[in-house]
């Protein structure tokens, strides 16, 4: 530990109030004028959350993810860990993490690697029965009808039930 990195001595003490240090830090622009200031380091959060998943807190996991979504979508391009980080807060969340991980899909980049996940059959269930109910109650505060129907779609077909 002495001799570890600044990386990972954030990813071993992360606490929410640190998630400044990894946030989406956009600029505003595009294109070869794009910059987010916390990119590096935070792919270097990344990269140790790869290789030690099951040391990673929930807290910084979702801090990760939705960092990654969000850089997504501006910069039309997307980090493969996003597959990892939203498999990893699922099965470890359940329907505690369910609008962090909806409202991190926003584009098609993201909308097609965070489907990339496989859960284990119990979270499947847990999250689709979670999904049916708010969306047979019309959606929420958090997210519309439409959205809870699209993660019903989605879980349904990842857990092999359709």
């Amino acid at each position: 530990m002495e001799n570890s990195s600044p990386a990972e001595k954030f990813f071993n003490n992360y606490n929410p109030s640190m998630e400044d240090q990894i946030c989406f830090a956009w600029n505003g622009k595009h294109a070869e004028s794009f910059e987010d200031s916390n990119m590096l380091f935070r792919r270097e959060v990344c990269e140790i959350f790869k290789t030690e998943k099951n040391k990673a807190s929930i807290e910084l996991i979702a801090a990760l993810y939705k960092a990654e979504t969000l850089f997504a979508y501006e910069a039309w391009g997307v980090n493969r860990v996003v597959s990892e980080l939203a498999q990893e807060m699922l099965e470890r969340g359940g329907s505690a993490y369910l609008v962090t991980y909806a409202k991190g899909i926003r584009g098609m980049d993201v909308f097609i690697e965070s489907a990339r996940i496989k859960l284990s059959q119990g979270r499947y269930k847990e999250l689709l029965s979670y999904c049916q109910s708010k969306f047979d109650n019309g959606g929420d505060e958090d997210l519309i009808a439409d959205a809870w129907d699209m993660l019903i779609k989605r879980f349904t077909g990842l857990a092999g039930l359709a």
